[in-house]
């Protein structure tokens, strides 16, 4: 088992920064490393920070005097802002959890507590209230871990081809790792015809 995110956000701002979505988003998709809050799917293989939303953890419908505060805010793909919605467990912005049920901000430790990333790439949870957090934001659809299979395979693009140039800018020869960049491309269809 693996976390379920790469990289924990970590929110830069606290208060009402500003009172406007499109600024907010800016500042979110930095502190989420361009990744949904719930799901960490990477915002490239989704359209782009376009298609992402600025998501209400205690819904704005429910706490309109939330809806600027920058904790309260997150950035998400448009599947789990989408499921989550204007859920919530209680009429208290501040009691997000009632009988196992509701859900847990992923800027916070306790959210890796209750969901994990499995090794094959899919999302899997650790106790009831992942199971319902799991279950209502659809954390079990294939497209989760089909983009994190293609996060892992950028990634890996992207440092062999960093190692490629700096390799060249020095003047070595780079035959075998392009090799190895090309073998890596050959896995990477591979490995989505076994999904």
């Amino acid at each position: 088992m693996l976390p379920i995110k790469k990289e924990r956000p970590v929110r830069r701002y606290s208060g009402i920064k500003w009172t406007s979505n499109i600024t907010n988003k800016k500042y979110l998709k930095e502190d989420f490393n361009n990744r949904c809050g719930y799901c960490d799917d990477l915002d490239i293989f989704n359209g782009g920070s376009r298609t992402y939303h600025v998501e209400h953890f205690a819904p704005k419908e429910k706490f309109p005097d939330l809806e600027f505060e920058y904790s309260n805010l997150l950035y998400a793909c448009p599947y789990c802002n989408g499921f989550k919605s204007d859920k919530w467990p209680s009429n208290d912005s501040k009691i997000n959890v009632v009988e196992n049920k509701g859900f847990l901000d992923p800027c916070k430790d306790e959210y890796y507590h209750h969901l994990h990333r499995n090794n094959d790439g899919s999302i899997g949870y650790d106790s009831e209230l992942g199971e319902y957090i799991y279950r209502e934001l659809h954390l079990g659809l294939l497209r989760h871990q089909i983009i994190y299979k293609l996060s892992e395979l950028y990634s890996g693009f992207e440092l062999l081809d960093e190692k490629i140039k700096n390799k060249k800018m020095a003047g070595d020869n780079t035959a075998d790792l392009e090799e190895i960049l090309s073998k890596v491309a050959v896995n990477f269809v591979r490995s989505f015809k076994e999904l």
